[in-house]
């Protein structure tokens, strides 16, 4: 699978609230990538997590359930992914 692809997947389940996050917070294969998730927190609690692709040069992919934001490299998902073709 394509680096792309792979990103529209991640995004696509996150955002369909299929991701278990917490299976991934040591390393793990995902589609043909290693990913590793740290979770995101404020002065009062968790809010969100950020998804990273250890020892690659890939974009981190992150989540604020709070917010209600994913964004890949700080920029809406949707949009990054269409810039990206």
């Amino acid at each position: 699978m394509t680096i792309n692809g792979t990103l529209k997947r991640l995004c696509g389940n996150i955002a369909a609230g299929r991701f278990n996050w917490r299976k991934y917070c040591s390393p793990q294969p995902y589609f043909g990538y290693e990913i590793c998730v740290t979770p995101l927190h404020c002065s009062y609690g968790q809010i969100g997590y950020t998804v990273h692709f250890p020892y690659t040069n890939m974009p981190e992919v992150e989540y604020d359930w709070e917010l209600k934001k994913l964004t890949i490299d700080g920029e809406k998902w949707k949009n990054y992914l269409h810039n990206q073709q």
